[in-house]
């Protein structure tokens, strides 16, 4: 298949819209800013995708904390704090290929 480079070029190529430009068009607050191409896909977008477990249908939650109630700064929290819930929705990508990515 290609690593997250190779896999961009198809999206672009579709043109298909970058999350951030579907998300404008669904009138949807972000705080980036409009993209000059609203189809070009970067590595970066793709390496973030195919890192969240989501995508298989679950939900993370506590991905981070705060310590304190006066300090809002979120930091990540392990993985092993995490709580997974699965199958609450459906999935985009199986199991079995997200493990290999």
């Amino acid at each position: 298949m290609g690593g997250p480079s190779q896999i961009a070029t198809q999206p672009t190529k579709d043109k298909a819209l970058t999350p951030i430009a579907y998300k404008q068009k669904q009138d949807l607050n972000t705080p980036q800013a409009t993209p000059e191409n609203p189809s070009k896909w970067h590595q970066t977008t793709v390496r973030k995708i195919l890192e969240r477990s989501e995508y298989t249908g679950c939900i993370v939650n506590f991905k981070t904390f705060t310590d304190s109630i006066w300090d809002k700064k979120k930091r990540d929290n392990p993985v092993e704090n995490h709580s997974v819930f699965y199958d609450t929705h459906e999935a985009i990508i199986p199991e079995d290929i997200f493990e290999k990515i």
